[in-house]
């Protein structure tokens, strides 16, 4: 200590310099924290949410009409269904009886074909429903993806009940059925 004191009495300007050199390195030292650092950014996060809807070919109209139907006779009817939304759906197909006369639609057989998109009879049909047109309720049909048609086969049959006027009391009987497709997110 008397060194030090010796030393600042015979030049305090330089000893002053000491210590403040001292001091800034002692600073240096003890704030540098000598840390690494690095940072990255993800801009631009989008979110949309998705369109499910389809199209029925023939919205509106009748799949089907079989005007004056007799015992043994079948008619066809043909409609395409298409996702035309940007996700899965998943698509069934109910039908509701509006007016029946004479029981006529537990008489009738429908027999239901999935027939993809390639037409029917191609070897890629699959059978949807088999039964009376009254019996049929609702169908599950499968995910179709964004773009996927279906063509649906509808083959509505009058069995023949046998010979002397076993169907004589569907003479002139009629149904109506209203068939809906509806599509719910996967």
């Amino acid at each position: 200590m008397k060194r030090i004191k010796a030393a600042s009495k015979a030049n305090p300007r330089k000893a002053l310099l000491s210590l403040c050199a001292l001091t800034v390195a002692s600073a240096v030292i003890f704030a540098s924290g000598a840390n690494f650092n690095s940072s990255t950014a993800n801009p631009g996060n989008t979110f949309t949410g998705g369109d499910l809807a389809h199209t029925n070919s023939k919205d509106g109209s009748s799949i089907l009409t079989a005007a004056n139907m007799k015992p043994g006779e079948s008619k066809t009817g043909t409609v395409d269904i298409t996702n035309t939304g940007n996700i899965d759906g998943v698509f069934t197909l109910s039908k509701a009886v509006t007016a029946e006369t004479a029981g006529f639609a537990s008489k009738l057989q429908l027999a239901l074909t999935d027939c993809k998109a390639d037409g029917c009879g191609n070897g890629n049909d699959s059978s949807v429903y088999s039964g009376s047109v009254s019996g049929m309720g609702a169908q599950a049909l499968g995910t179709y993806a964004p773009s996927d048609v279906h063509r649906y086969q509808f083959v509505v049959t009058f069995p023949d009940g046998g010979a002397n006027g076993a169907d004589n009391a569907y003479k002139g009987a009629s149904t109506t059925v209203r068939y809906d497709w509806e599509s719910v997110n996967n």
